[in-house]
């Protein structure tokens, strides 16, 4: 990936150059305005050298935290995070359309193939809880008709009846609901005891 130079304009670099000389440390600067440290005392040194002819190309104006303050913030959560900016991304392409997606992108510091990525994401999936509403009413229904049967025997009959549906998920429907058969143990007859001698 090819990448740009940021050009910055003159008079950003003059404001940058009176923070410098009002106490402001380089580094501090950097982090405020999203630069390469170095560049402050860059130049500020060649301010001083040729004042007339100092700054004068045709840079632009880049000002990271002034644009987009809450830009910061964002750079520094974890990576669950990256959507929002993306959703701030997509907000100042939709108020700004001159603004270029690269150039937004830029701004935030993400990647453009992350947004693209972002923007293609497939929607929410369907709700398993009303999936398992009318699962639920079609097992009380069997279990109604058929109390003998456990979740094995009721996965059968919803299969017979259509459902496309685990044995796993049938339990645990049943076992929330409490619609599990209960079994009877048979206790031992007292005429049949042997006793031996």
């Amino acid at each position: 990936m090819k990448k740009t130079r940021r050009r910055y304009d003159r008079d950003f670099k003059i404001s940058v150059i009176a923070e410098l000389e009002g106490g402001k440390t380089s580094a501090q600067i950097a982090r405020e305005h999203g630069i390469h440290p170095g560049l402050p005392s860059r130049w500020r040194d060649e301010l001083a050298e040729n004042p007339e002819k100092a700054f004068s190309g045709n840079g632009k104006k880049y000002l990271l935290g002034q644009l987009y303050p809450d830009n910061d913030s964002l750079r520094r959560k974890s990576k669950k995070d990256t959507g929002q900016i993306f959703t701030i991304i997509q907000d100042a392409l939709f108020k700004n359309p001159q603004l270029s997606i690269r150039k937004a992108c830029q701004l935030h510091r993400a990647s453009r193939s992350g947004y693209y990525k972002w923007k293609r994401r497939p929607g929410p999936a369907p709700s398993a809880m009303g999936l398992d509403i009318d699962l639920k009413d079609q097992i009380q229904k069997i279990v109604l008709k058929f109390p003998e049967y456990g979740y094995r025997r009721v996965t059968t009959e919803l299969r017979n009846r259509g459902y496309v549906v685990n044995h796993k998920r049938v339990l645990r429907i049943m076992r929330d609901n409490k619609l599990l058969c209960l079994t009877q143990k048979s206790a031992p007859s007292r005429n049949h005891v042997q006793t031996w001698k």
